[in-house]
């Protein structure tokens, strides 16, 4: 057998065999990539809050609790319990109402009002260990 015709045997045999896919470098480099994002990924505390709507049905069981009504304005003045109060003092006031054994608070925000003093005043009640949110509207 010649140099010659074993060349032509060798190049036959790799034609036959197709082409082989090595997915061991893949599957390394796959894995790597998920414990590096397992690492480096930053979890949070969900800040959505749990809100419990006051129902119509149990109108004379709300009103037996004693919860904290917090009125907002159009123009983003604060009323809490018919007391004006500075948005400023409004954690200490809440705070000091959670402290003092309640733990329901009622919202009654103008319908003109910014969702923003809404949401503050809801992050403040949350913090303040208020758990129980009610949203008052007319019906």
């Amino acid at each position: 057998m010649s140099l010659r015709d074993r060349g032509t045997n060798l190049r036959s045999r790799r034609r036959n065999q197709g082409a082989i896919v090595e997915l061991t470098p893949l599957i390394d480099i796959t894995f790597q990539l998920l414990i590096f994002f397992l690492l480096t990924a930053t979890f949070q505390e969900d800040s959505s809050i749990d809100v419990d709507l006051a129902r119509a049905k149990n109108q004379d069981k709300a009103s037996k609790q004693e919860a904290v009504v917090l009125s907002i304005g159009a123009d983003g003045g604060m009323e809490v319990d018919q007391v004006l109060v500075d948005p400023g003092m409004l954690e200490n006031y809440l705070c000091a109402q959670a402290q003092a054994g309640k733990d329901t608070m009622h919202i009654r925000a103008d319908k003109d009002s910014k969702h923003e003093d809404l949401v503050h005043a809801m992050d403040v009640a949350k913090a303040c260990g208020l758990k129980k949110l009610g949203i008052l509207h007319q019906n």
